[in-house]
């Protein structure tokens, strides 16, 4: 488990979480299974993610809290799973797969999540 996943874990899952998905996100074989958690219960922490509108500008949002151009990548979409992408490639990614992702902007500050086919979509920021 890199930077980006534990402090993205430790800022915005609920506390009673964090373990798991810690554990689960550092072994391949139980990793798979956790992703699949990020399409319809991803357990985030309530009070750090904003709702966004499915016709937002997600790119746009993100630049304007501060995201830096190449952000990570965790993902039910194993093809975008781990990576670094420019951001406007890793939204239109994130997209065209259609699964559970959260974006690390900037870890354990800023991110954001994508629900399944785009079900749930939020900001996810915690402020210093």
């Amino acid at each position: 488990m890199n930077d980006h996943e534990s402090k993205t874990v430790d800022a915005f899952i609920v506390k009673q979480k964090r373990e798991r998905y810690r554990s689960f996100l550092a072994n391949p074989k139980k990793r798979v299974r956790l992703l699949d958690r990020l399409n319809h219960s991803p357990d985030l922490d309530p009070r750090f993610a904003e709702p966004l509108a499915k016709d937002a500008d997600v790119p746009a949002i993100l630049r304007e809290h501060g995201s830096p151009k190449q952000v990570y990548i965790i993902s039910c979409a194993g093809a975008i799973d781990g990576r670094t992408l420019p951001l406007d490639e890793a939204v239109r990614e994130t997209e065209a797969h259609g699964w559970g992702t959260i974006i690390s902007c900037v870890p354990g500050r800023l991110a954001f999540y994508y629900g399944e086919e785009g079900e749930g979509r939020a900001l996810l920021e915690r402020r210093t």
